[in-house]
């Protein structure tokens, strides 16, 4: 929860419940990076049905994944990821975001991948699309404005990569 603390406003922490929700709902979607034997990144995800139009509400912060989560789901969304701040920089974001990947399609007769970014975050946005990941979709005012002489500060946009 510190992770989740020093890496995100204050407006869009998700609680302690959800991240148990998600260990326990879905424990090989959701992997740790430990050094030295401290956790300093996490990632965590869902499955869901694949759908064209997907429904705005399943991105909502805070959902309990016990209503989203699909156990023979096609679709990996990818709900949350962060790095230690102090640490940023040395790639763990991208290997636990690799790793992930790699193992659900292994294990998971998944055709997809979708996540939401904040447009503000532009080296994750920036991974994403060198990962293949495409715009499907906007969610205007969706985070807190970090820039608010930008209008498009805050949208969410929602990314996809088939597999």
């Amino acid at each position: 929860m510190e992770i989740e603390r020093l890496s995100f406003h204050s407006e869009i922490i998700e609680s302690r419940n959800v991240f148990e929700d998600r260990m326990d709902v879905f424990q090989d979607g959701f992997l740790v990076a430990v050094i030295g034997g401290e956790i300093v990144g996490y990632i965590s995800s869902e499955l869901w049905n694949y759908s064209s139009n997907l429904p705005i509400s399943n991105f909502d912060l805070n959902h309990s994944i016990q209503k989203t989560h699909q156990k023979n789901g096609n679709e990996l969304y990818i709900s949350s990821i962060a790095v230690n701040p102090n640490i940023r920089g040395e790639k763990i974001g991208k290997k636990l975001f690799l790793t992930l990947l790699k193992t659900v399609q292994k294990e998971y007769q998944i055709k997809s991948a979708v996540l939401l970014v904040n447009r503000d975050w532009k080296n994750a946005f920036s991974m994403y699309q060198k990962e293949g990941f495409e715009i499907i979709a906007e969610i205007e005012n969706f985070f807190p404005k970090t820039d608010p002489s930008n209008l498009k500060s805050g949208t969410g946009i929602i990314m996809r990569k088939n597999i």
